[in-house]
Parts: C-alpha cells; structure tokens; sequence
C-alpha cells in the first residue's frame, strides 16, 4: 500500500523536472557580415546547430550563448579575419522564445607580407601550370586566405596526377601567421618530378579489326599522359555504338616512365530493333519501324532499314555506313528509299539512291552528296515523272550545349543543290537554302527564340520541277497558323503550286515555371513567293510547353493573322530545340 504515493511522487517529481526542461526556441540574427562569412559564422556556431534539439533547455541556451564568440571567431580566420569585434545580445521575447543577436565588425584582414611559390622545372613547361599560376587567388600584398590557400595545394596534387607527374610531392608548404605585425608568409615549393608518357593501349575485344578500333584513340603512345585523353578515349568508344559497355582504366606506371592502357569492350547485340509511335499536326498519327545491324563486319561497317507511316504517306528507306577519315564523325553514306507523301497541295512518290560523304572541318559538318532520284508528282495542273541527278553540298554548325533543351544557343546551315539536262537530268535547276536559330536567356525564367528560312531556285522551265524542289511555306516549323505547306504563289484557279524562293521568320517569348513547364506567346511570318514584293503571310498565338524525357513537347495555338476571319489552328510538335 505505500508504493502508491511513492510513485506518485516520483510522477510529480518527473513532471516538474519536464517543465523545468521543456524545449525554448531560439532566432539567431547575424548583422555586419556580407552572406558568405555569415554562412560559415552559422556552420561554427553550436547554437546554430542545436536549435531545433528537442532537449534544448534555457540553462543550455546560455551555455552555447557564451561559447559563441570563439566559434565565431574560429569561423572568421580561414577568410583572413583574426581581429573581429562582437557585440551579443540574448533576450527572451516570450516563456519559451528567445533572440540571440550578434552584431559583427570582422576587422581588418590580415595581408601577405611574403609569397613564395615555387614549381619544378617540367612544371614550369607546362602550358596547364603556366596558366595557374598566372591565376593564382593569393598574392604578395592580398587577403590571406585558408581556404584558397588549401585550394591551391589541392589543385596542385588533382593537376600533378592528370598530367602523369605521378612522383609530384610537396618540398615545403607552410604558413607563418605573425599577429602582432598582423601579417601572414607562404611558402609553398612543389616538385613535379618527371612527366610519364602514354604506353602501350591494350584493347579487349575480339568483334572489329584492331587497326580500325586505334583510329579512335586520340593520343599515340610515347606522348605525354592526360586523364582527358583517357576520358576522351572513354567517350569516343561510347559514342561509337559498337560496344554495350567500355572500360577505360591506366595500368600500373612503369620504370621507364610509361603507363600502359586497359580497354575493357563488350560488344552490343549482332541486331537491334526500333519501334515508335507519335502524332503531330503536320503529318497526323505516325508510326516507325526500323531494323539496324551496328556491327556489319570486322571493319566497322553498319546497316539499317527504317518505314515510317503517317496520315500523309510513308517512307521506306535504307542505309549502309562506313566509316572514313576519322570514324568518330567521319562517314561514306549509301542510301536508297522510297518517299510517298500527300499534303493539301501535292502528290508526291520519291524512289531514290544516292551516296554522301558526311566529315567535320573544325566546328563545321560538311556533307556532299549526290543523288539519283525519280518522281511522280501532281501539283495543281501540273503533272509528270520527274528525272533528276542531284549534286549538293551543306554545311551546318551549332554552338552551346545541351540541344535537346538550350537556354544559350545558336545553330546554321547552308546548302547547295542543283541538276543538269547535261547529265541524266530532264530539267535545270539550282537551289541555294540556308536557315538560322538562335536562343537567348533574357532573366532567369525567360526564352527568347528567334528562327528564320531563306531559299532560292534559279530554272528555266519552273512547271517542269518537282514537289520535292519547289518551296511552300505552313505549318509547325515554318508559319503557324496555317496547314502544313499550303502556301504559295497560285495558279489560275487559286491552287496552290510551290514558288520559287522562300522567306520565313519567327520570334517567340517563353516564360518557364518550373523545369517542367512553361508559356510561350510567338509571331511568325514568311510565305513560297516568286518575286521579292510579293505578299508574307502573318500567324500569331501563344503555347504549352513541357519538357519530356525525349525533348520539348510543344502544343500551339496559332491565328492566321492575313485571313480576314483570322481563323485558329492546333499545331503539335516534339524534338530538340537546336
């Protein structure tokens, strides 16, 4: 019987001593110090980092309260600061709530009275150290830093290993900090020791000719050693498509300062097949299907095949590539194919071969081609088979980075083509197309999308060209608010039939909300003429924007500005922005 008022002493006991201890929130108010001292004021302070502790008590508070001022100035000396002046307030603003304010003047920094920084003779011949030291955070007469004083010795050690000076070791590297001269001395003397040089590169495969593989490596052996070239070497393997997964990994340094090279290949699946389904408002519902072989022979060559089915016809097609030059971005191209496609304005059947040659100049990708193509077309009253032999020429380049969505980029292209009645041709033509996009930032949500379309036909006979050589102008990457390639000069009984040049040129403003979704409102204008005054049409409207897995998805709404009913038209589209 006399447990109980024991134990419900204990309880009241317990009670009180929970109320002693409830938790106290406190707000801490920093005031003198621009945001990054602040942060690492706010890192050091152990207030800082209890202050959502459930056992955070008064009695605790004023504990942390007076080891404040230290963590404070432990927190200030990496950036040069050893004289701060603190003025601290802690007041109780309710029973449970307090203010701590600290009101900082971090004092006069502490400058370099003395820099020595030494490197070993192959550094100093080395265009990446040369750069380094020519920006160099620290300086005779500077803020003494901690922190970029370690930056320096990191990035020593990071660039020493890159660049195969694998005996790089630090002679001295010290720092005098004198408080009463209120100075600081560095000394920092790294030797690099001797350069190691690329060795033998040993490749693990057995699917494709050793000889075609080195065309890849982008370094011989005996040159000097970079951890770029090695990612190079990675990312070209990669990108080559020959091969499931790529190993790239340095070997164990050698005495005769080489370091020999691993490539680890498994090759992709002998085949490979393709299926895809969409829709956009130029060609309807598609669908594709395609069959490719990655890896024809032991030289690299490639096959594939692709039909392709829309509500405007359809495309047979096939290709064999082989690798020229360089096989990273250089290739031989043979094709043949079968185009079929109906708009509002035309009836077109392509049966085609051909062959290009597709090589990089520097930033440019040039490709020259020649073509064989026979076509059966209805345009209006015109009507026939066209024969044609095709020489053309096109050079494209794009600038910025990631195209699938850019928010800083530009991309052009220009192009050559034409036929002679001299050389199989049944008519004479010559064509010259170019085009242009650009891609702004204007703020941190906003897009500004400016695109444009030049073509020009030189012929003698214009009724005698193909659909496929004719310009016309509508749809979702040229004037929306029109049906796609419904414009153009017309016949006598107001059908549509091509023109010979092409003007089209579009601006847009797209606000994003999030990495998501945005808005876009847009005016476009353009039109197929066959002489310089003749009449642009005009389309305005606004649209959704998302960002899919695959590239923009754009959903437009767009006003035929020059119909006197001004009438609205849907225009969906997907793909990369450049």
């Amino acid at each position: 019987m006399y447990k109980r008022p024991q134990l419900l002493i204990v309880l009241l006991a317990f009670l009180h001593s929970a109320t002693l201890l409830a938790q106290v929130n406190v707000n801490i108010e920093i005031n003198g110090l621009d945001d990054k001292l602040a942060t690492n004021v706010r890192l050091f302070l152990s207030m800082q980092q209890q202050k959502s502790n459930p056992l955070l008590s008064e009695s605790r508070l004023r504990r942390l309260y007076q080891k404040a001022p230290q963590e404070i100035r432990n927190a200030l000396q990496p950036f040069g600061y050893y004289r701060p002046v603190i003025e601290s307030a802690l007041t109780q603003t309710s029973p449970n709530d307090w203010q701590a304010t600290y009101t900082i003047n971090p004092g006069p920094p502490l400058l370099i009275a003395q820099f020595e920084f030494t490197l070993s003779k192959d550094l100093l011949a080395d265009p990446e150290f040369q750069n380094m030291m020519q920006s160099l955070p620290l300086k005779k007469g500077g803020i003494f830093n901690h922190v970029q004083y370690e930056r320096i010795k990191s990035r020593l050690v990071e660039m020493a290993a890159e660049r195969g000076y694998f005996k790089a070791r630090f002679i001295e590297h010290r720092v005098e900090i004198d408080l009463d001269a209120y100075t600081a001395r560095v000394y920092l003397n790294y030797d690099g020791g001797s350069r190691y040089h690329f060795g033998e590169v040993r490749l693990k495969q057995d699917v494709l000719e050793p000889e075609f593989l080195r065309r890849y490596i982008p370094f011989k052996s005996g040159s000097p050693y970079s951890l770029y070239q090695l990612i190079d070497l990675q990312h070209a393997l990669n990108d080559s498509d020959y091969f499931q997964s790529v190993e790239v990994s340095p070997g164990q340094p050698q005495d005769q300062l080489e370091v020999p090279v691993n490539v680890a290949l498994t090759p992709r699946k002998r085949y490979r097949y393709s299926l895809g389904i969409g829709y956009g408002t130029d060609t309807g519902a598609r669908a594709k299907f395609g069959w490719e072989m990655p890896r024809v022979n032991r030289r690299g060559h490639r096959f594939a095949t692709e039909a392709r089915v829309s509500e405007i016809g359809y495309t047979l097609s096939a290709q064999y590539r082989v690798p020229v030059l360089n096989p990273r971005t250089d290739q031989m191209i043979y094709s043949a194919g079968i185009i079929n496609e109906k708009t509002n304005v035309s009836d077109s059947t392509i049966k085609t071969i051909g062959a290009a040659l597709n090589r990089n100049h520097d930033n440019w990708r040039e490709s020259l081609s020649l073509n064989y193509q026979r076509e059966e077309y209805v345009i209006a009253t015109d009507q026939g088979i066209s024969t044609l032999l095709i020489p053309g020429v096109n050079w494209s380049r794009t600038w910025g980075r990631n195209f699938l969505f850019t928010l800083d980029g530009l991309r052009f292209d220009f192009g050559l083509r034409g036929a002679t009645k001299k050389i199989i041709s049944d008519t004479n033509f010559f064509q010259a197309t170019g085009g242009i996009k650009a891609i702004n930032p204007l703020g941190s949500s906003n897009r500004i999308i400016a695109r444009g379309q030049l073509g020009s036909t030189w012929t003698d006979d214009f009724h005698q060209l193909p659909s496929s050589v004719r310009f016309f102008a509508g749809g979702s990457q040229s004037v929306r608010g029109y049906a796609y390639q419904s414009l153009g000069p017309v016949d006598a009984s107001g059908k549509v039939i091509g023109g010979k040049y092409l003007m089209v040129g579009s601006i847009e403003l797209e606000h994003r909300f999030n990495n998501k979704w945005g808005l876009a409102v847009f005016y476009d204008g353009g039109n197929a003429i066959d002489n310089i005054n003749d009449k642009l049409e005009r389309g305005a409207g606004f649209g959704l924007r998302w960002q899919s897995p695959v590239g923009p998805v754009r959903i437009d709404v767009a006003s035929a500005l020059s119909r006197p009913d001004h009438p609205w038209r849907l225009h969906i589209s997907i793909g990369p922005d450049l």
